[in-house]
Order: C-alpha cells, then structure tokens, then sequence
C-alpha cells in the first residue's frame, strides 16, 4: 500500500495538472500548493514561464500577490533570474516598488515569492481610456504624475545598480488609491560593484552570446533602445531606461509605441534604427515641449540623451509647473528692439543693460515714457493680443534679452490653460485701458493746441489795436 502512494505521490510530482489538492477546505491549483498557510484564491496572471496568483495568508489575514515558476518548467537560467527578481525587488525598497515579503520553495521544489498584492490599472489602460482626450490638461496632466512616480521608482534603483530594461505603460500601475509602482524586475540587470550585487550565476545573460537574435534581445523591441536592440547586455546602462522612460512619454502623447509592427523582428530593426516619427506628426494636439522632452530621452546615441533619469524627471516636472527655457538675444546700443505700431509677435525680458519706452507724438516727436533695466518685461501685450505695438523701446547700451514667443508663452503655461485665457484676458484690458490713455492724451493735445491758436489770435488783435 505505502509502495503504490509513494508511486502516485511521485505521478503527481512529475504532472502537476493531474488533481488539485485541497487546503483548509479550498480547493487550490497544483501550482499555487505551496503552505498550508496561504489559500489560493485564482490566478492574477501568467506569463511564459511563471505565474502569478491571489492568496489569503491565514496567519496575518491579508491577501498577497505569489508568483510560483515550477519546477518541471524552468532551466536553470530561468531559476536565476526568477530568484534575481525577488531578490532584486526586495532589497529595493521604495515607495513606487512592490515589496516582496518572502523567497522560498514549496514542498515540491518550485520558487515563489510572496508580495504585496497591487490592484488597479496599467498607465497602458489609462492612455487607452482617455482616448484622444488624453492631451487634455487634466488628463494629460495626471499621466505625467505617474511618469514622475515611475521615474523616482527607476532613479532609486539606479543609484543600487539596477537597471531595468523592461519599462513599458504596461509596466506601470497605478493603485485604487493613487499608488504607483513599476512592475515586473524579471529582466533586471544588475551592474558590478554594485552594493548588495547577487552572485554572478545570477547574470546568465552577461556573458551569453546566442546566435539566435529573439533570444539574445531582453526586453520589450516596442520601447527598446537602440544598443539594447542589440542584445548584448555590457552594452547598456542606465540611459538605456531613459530611453525607455522617453518611449512610455511618447506612448502618453501618441496613444502608441514608438515602434508599432506585428512582427517582432521587425520591431526590434526598427529599434536599432531607431525608426519612429515625432510625436507631433502623429498627434496634433502635442505640446511641443513634452514632444522635445521625449525625444530627446529616446535620442539614438547615448551621449545624446538625458544623462540621468533624474533629469528626465526634472524635465517633467518642469513643464507640469509651467516652466520653459527661453532663448537668448543681443542688441547693440542704440539699436531698436520693437517699432510702434508694428504687430507683436515676441515679448522681451531683460536679462542685462537698460532700455527706454519710446512713444510717437501727433506731431511726429519722440517722448521718452519710462526706463527698463534688468527683469524688467515689454512686449507682451502685442504679443497676447496680436495687436500692433503701442510704443517702441530701445536699446540706451548693450543688452542682452530672453526672447518669449507664443509657443513658448503657450509651453511656459503647462497645462494651465485656464492661467492662459486669465493673462490674455487681463492683456486686453491693459490694452484698451493703455489705447483710452492714449485717446485722452491726443485730446488733450488738442485742447492744449487749440487754447495756443485762440490765445495767439487774441494776442495778436491788441497788439493791432
């Protein structure tokens, strides 16, 4: 009897799907079996090698997220990496990454880990929710939030080493509550000298040199980076996942991957070539500031993009606050900046020397209406409200200007367009206020002229008497 339970006990082993098992009165999936302590309560997810499933651990009563890989379906290499990812994971610890609660093995010999159990919707899930609205600001707006989170997620782990090689939307989620965490650390690679770096078994792919070109590339061809694209992992660094960052950006502001193509190894020649279009050539609405930003994180060579994902972050961040980096131009002593009368297309602030406020009289004079020195602004009226210039400024020495365009106007708002419509709407009244002065200062004139003409013809009558 004991010899025919040993050998089915062994059938079992070798076919997991044979019979589930049942624990604490639940019935529970083969490869979710693993302590009596955790009842399985279905599956989350599964990928090629591994699952992932919801469980309630009975000693602390809350549910937990496990990914099991059985043993019957893994090679060595795909242990490694497994065990790297739990390690990996939980050794960082950060608001914006998953942690991992325990690494072991089942009765039957599979790896699992244990970890907090995430609930809610891919940044993936979020662009396609929005839809064509996603340009929005509000929308618009909170997708960069979560590009920001996931960026700080990313930097921490780039100051322990980690890269992460797999940052996608899909990659990233967003909680019920507003949490943001970047997901799946299975293609992580770990830099040497890094602090608490695993054992080098635990880099099977460091030195690997397949000659089959799916196997050799790690990632995802759709957001890749060009040096990823080919496969060989000393080639990348940290701005391998800016690149990546730059692609998810793209993903925001596009409603597409960089590289779209049924075909994966067509996909992944696109990525070496870094093949793709500008965001604004595939979406209108894009501001042209974040269509900079990305592209420039997802620039071919390395040295070209950003140096750090900080920043890239910064970046971000810095259109969300409305903030923008201005051009610079010089102008002579003497010179004139902007004629009266002439319709505005640009705004001036000066950055260094002093320049005067010039008006033309009816009678063709120029009257001097104030003075402007550094930090001072002029002509943004004409600017916001396309009307003609109501007064010319001139250089009194060499200075040096920022020069504000409507784009950059337009970018140096973010995503406040409320902010806009109140300047232009203010610009305006300045305006008509500054046209009403201008109307009682002509009148003025008048009067003054016509009391000069009326005392001159009497004065001119006694004198004749």
């Amino acid at each position: 009897m004991r010899g025919l339970i040993s050998i089915i006990d062994s059938l079992r082993r070798r076919f997991p799907g044979t019979r589930p098992r049942r624990r604490g009165g639940a019935t529970a999936d083969p490869e979710a079996a693993v302590l009596d302590r955790l009842e399985d309560r279905g599956e989350l997810g599964k990928g090629g090698m591994s699952a992932v499933r919801r469980v309630f651990d009975r000693h602390l009563h809350r549910e937990l997220a496990l990914k099991l890989l059985p043993e019957d379906r893994a090679d060595a290499r795909h242990r490694h990496r497994f065990v790297d990812e739990a390690r990996i994971m939980g050794r960082l610890e950060h608001p914006h990454i998953v942690p991992v609660h325990e690494l072991d093995t089942d009765k039957r010999g599979a790896r699992y880990f244990t970890m907090k159990l995430v609930q809610g919707t891919t940044l993936h899930e979020m662009v396609n929710r929005h839809g064509r609205k996603r340009l929005e600001p509000d929308a618009l707006g909170d997708l960069l939030r979560v590009l920001v989170k996931a960026c700080e997620a990313v930097a921490f782990a780039h100051s322990h080493g980690v890269i992460h090689r797999d940052i996608k939307p899909a990659n990233i989620m967003v909680g019920d509550f507003g949490q943001v965490y970047l997901m799946d650390w299975g293609l992580a690679l770990v830099r040497e000298g890094a602090r608490g770096e695993p054992t080098p078994s635990s880099h099977p792919d460091a030195t690997r040199r397949a000659p089959d070109q799916r196997r050799s590339v790690v990632g995802t061809p759709a957001y890749m980076a060009p040096e990823q694209a080919r496969g060989l992992a000393e080639a990348v660094d940290e701005r391998a996942d800016v690149f990546s960052l730059g692609a998810s950006l793209y993903h925001v502001l596009t409603g597409r991957p960089p590289y779209l193509s049924r075909d994966w190894t067509t996909m992944v020649r696109m990525a070496l070539q870094r093949q793709c279009r500008p965001p604004e050539r595939i979406a209108e609405a894009v501001p042209p500031g974040l269509a900079r930003i990305a592209m420039t994180a997802m620039a071919a060579e390395p040295e070209e993009r950003y140096a750090s994902v900080n920043d890239l972050r910064a970046a971000v961040e810095e259109f969300l606050r409305g903030g923008w980096h201005l051009p610079r131009v010089r102008y002579p002593s003497g010179a004139r900046i902007v004629e009266q009368g002439a319709t505005g297309d640009r705004a001036y602030i000066i950055a260094r020397g002093r320049c005067a406020v010039v008006k033309s009289t009816p009678e063709g004079d120029q009257q001097m209406i104030k003075e402007l020195d550094a930090g001072s602004v002029f002509g943004e009226t004409a600017l916001l409200t396309r009307a003609p210039r109501i007064a010319s400024v001139d250089a009194l020495e060499d200075v040096e200007l920022m020069e504000l365009t409507a784009t950059t106007l337009s970018e140096s708002f973010g995503l406040s367009s409320w902010m806009a419509e109140l300047v232009t709407s203010l610009a305006e009244r300045f305006r008509e206020r500054d046209e009403r002065v201008a109307e009682l200062e002509r009148e003025l004139h008048r009067r003054d002229a016509g009391a000069e003409e009326t005392g001159s013809a009497g004065d001119g009558g006694a004198g004749s008497r």
